[in-house]
């Protein structure tokens, strides 16, 4: 791939461009002092100064770290830095030339021109083929399309989420994002609206090789005045979290990494936990020992009153952002399920029509608040100028009943609309048949983003009982005591819990 790091080969390819450049540029000073053209190899003082210089200035060139990246990966405090170098070079090829005592050499101002010519020449070469790239192949590549495109407008009447991208805009110059989960289904179209919102710095963390992969090859092919960092790290592993803090020290951070399977969640309570709850604690003390102004944690309508051990590692995870009381801004995102998303209904729908049916679904009543990963994207960035409550959702309208979704995708996308049937296979441990954005012990407050509400309630545990609280799951956890911790999750009063496991 063009975007990746261009081999050995490119890299000599650039070195004689360059090495052109110098000698190129001292001709060209050679001219404009003298008016007339001479060819510095037909000299035998300008042949040493050629040398001399070309030598030079490539080596300082390969200090600047400039051959470690190819033009893509190049940005403004990349070229700033290589200028510095060039003059650097500059100064000790001039003073090379002199001390070889060549006679009849030009006067020091054909020099330092030169010095001149080869920072427009070098960065300019870069520039220009990042341009041509960007603008020109990347503007006559195909691209893709989804296979369906659900316009929700169809199956609901209610206003898009939307947000004010100029003020978002304005509040994200000069800050360092970053952005955990980034290759996944939320992650990823976030990140895409935060590439045209033009932070200063990207710092895009993701434990799955492939989706940061994709992701790098993704964005490198984006216009993006900022630097662009791609990280693969766990965010339970607190060591390389803590280094990737103190390399890019983070204005804002997005908390996107989680498990979001019921089902498998249901299996695997522990790593529920471990991820989606133990995860967002580690990183909001992280957050606080480098001075993040703002950490907005991606929650889910699982976490009312949740039936399921997702639903439960996110209803600990928002407990403790709200039980945070320091200078950062903690905030929480609910929303349901994102069309199109990895593993969501819709995929699994339009491959099962593919296959000439029939279409599963748990139950005839299930339902579901629907929105696309746009709308989700336009959310979590919205918050980024409200203060109305401590956690957030959009006004969804009525769930869309799953039954009403399957048919509308079989009549666009079946062959054969009359040919797919609908079997119903009953509920799974863990589901319900419909979701809530906010509980009975919740109230509702209005914001200045008219398609977004704010979220209220009594914090409901301090930050020191919960992290007790927590030292337990990860003991029983730790122990494999799976039936216990599933039970412990779910639990809204921690009276019953051993004294000595809360540190009471």
């Amino acid at each position: 791939m063009l975007a990746n790091r261009l081999d050995k080969r490119y890299r000599y390819i650039e070195m004689v461009l360059d090495a052109l450049i110098v000698y190129a540029a001292l001709v060209i000073a050679i001219k404009i002092r003298f008016g007339e053209w001479h060819l510095a190899f037909s000299n035998l003082s300008l042949n040493w100064a050629a040398g001399i210089s070309i030598t030079v200035y490539l080596l300082t060139l390969t200090a600047s770290g400039l051959y470690r990246k190819s033009f893509l990966e190049t940005h403004l405090e990349d070229f700033l830095k290589t200028a510095g170098f060039i003059v650097l070079g500059g100064t000790v090829s001039l003073a090379g030339i002199f001390l070889a005592g060549q006679d009849n050499l030009p006067p020091r101002g054909v020099f330092a021109a030169q010095c001149a010519f080869t920072i427009i020449g070098v960065l300019g070469l870069r520039a220009t083929a990042r341009f041509a790239f960007e603008r020109i192949l990347v503007g006559r590549a195909p691209v893709p399309q989804p296979k369906v495109k659900i316009e929700l407008s169809k199956l609901q009447n209610r206003r898009k989420v939307q947000f004010d991208e100029a003020a978002v805009s304005n509040h994200l110059t000069g800050r360092t994002v970053l952005v955990t989960g980034a290759g996944g289904s939320v992650g990823s179209v976030l990140t895409d609206r935060l590439i045209r919102l033009n932070p200063f710095r990207l710092v895009l963390v993701d434990v799955s090789e492939y989706n940061l992969y994709k992701l790098e090859n993704d964005l490198r092919r984006r216009r993006f005045a900022g630097e662009l960092v791609f990280r693969i790290a766990d965010v339970r592993d607190e060591a390389i979290m803590r280094s990737t803090f103190a390399a890019y020290r983070p204005d804002i951070v997005f908390h996107a990494a989680a498990y979001k399977h019921v089902p498998l969640m249901e299996r695997h309570p522990a790593e529920a936990f471990t991820n989606n709850t133990l995860s967002t604690v580690s990183l909001v003390r992280i957050c606080e020992s480098f001075g993040t102004e703002q950490f907005v944690f991606v929650s889910t309508d699982k976490a009312v009153e949740p039936s399921s051990v997702l639903g439960a590692t996110k209803r600990l995870a928002e407990w403790y952002i709200r039980s945070i009381d320091s200078e950062m801004e903690c905030k929480s995102v609910r929303f349901g399920n994102v069309l199109n998303s990895q593993g969501s209904v819709v995929p699994m729908f339009v491959d099962q029509i593919g296959r000439g049916g029939p279409i599963t679904i748990t139950h005839p009543e299930m339902e579901r608040f629907f929105m696309s990963g746009d709308e989700a994207a336009s959310l979590i960035l919205a918050t980024l100028l409200l203060d109305d409550a401590p956690t957030f959702a959009a006004r969804m309208g009525e769930p869309i009943r799953i039954t009403r979704l399957a048919q509308f995708l079989i009549d666009e996308c079946a062959v054969e609309p009359g040919r797919i049937t609908i079997t119903y296979t009953g509920l799974r441990p863990g589901e319900k048949l419909t979701e809530r954005l906010w509980s009975d012990e919740e109230w509702v407050v209005g914001t200045s983003n008219d398609t977004i509400v704010g979220i209220r309630s009594p914090a409901a545990y301090s930050r020191t009982e919960l992290d007790a609280y927590f030292r337990y799951l990860e003991q029983i956890s730790a122990e494999n005591r799976t039936a216990e911790l599933r039970k412990a999750l779910f639990q809204s009063s921690f009276a019953e819990t051993p004294r000595r496991a809360v540190g009471k």
